[in-house]
């Protein structure tokens, strides 16, 4: 039979598979940029980096469907929380002290039907990167800062 403690260290690693790929695409993705913005064509990439150039345009054109993706997010910090880069604690102070944007209509068209998403919709679809202990505290220190984005 096996301890209680290697399993947590099994079910701790295959949780971490899903956020350790994508923190790599992301940094793919930041490291494709640079070295654009360096010059590089996208061949020389692609020899580097050990794929197709069809592949290195698929990157570009995701960081330009995502202008944020140069900045750290909420997203990113539970993603480095999950895969062991940061600890709780760490984790913790970093979101609670986030200068969030919420979510809402387009400013300036609140009859709008559209939805334009904040960076605290990255806490509110978290899922499994947060437990509910911690959203639940995310949430009450985040309050005022919520109701005042309403008004």
């Amino acid at each position: 039979m096996m301890s209680v403690a290697f399993e947590n260290d099994i079910e701790r690693q295959l949780r971490a598979i899903s956020p350790r790929a994508e923190l790599a695409q992301l940094e793919k993705i930041r490291a494709v940029l640079a070295a654009v913005e360096a010059g590089w064509s996208q061949r020389q990439i692609a020899r580097r980096v050990g794929v197709e150039q069809p592949e290195i345009s698929r990157l570009l054109k995701k960081a330009r469907l995502r202008p944020d993706i140069r900045e750290r997010t909420p997203r990113e910090v539970l993603l480095r929380y999950a895969v062991g880069e940061l600890d709780h604690e760490q984790m913790m102070d970093e979101l609670e002290h986030w200068d969030y944007t919420f979510g809402g209509p387009p400013e300036g068209d609140p009859n709008a039907d559209v939805y334009v998403r904040g960076s605290w919709d990255q806490i509110e679809r978290a899922g499994d990167l947060l437990s509910d202990t911690d959203y639940q505290r995310l949430f009450e220190v985040t309050a005022a800062r919520r109701a005042a984005s309403r008004h």
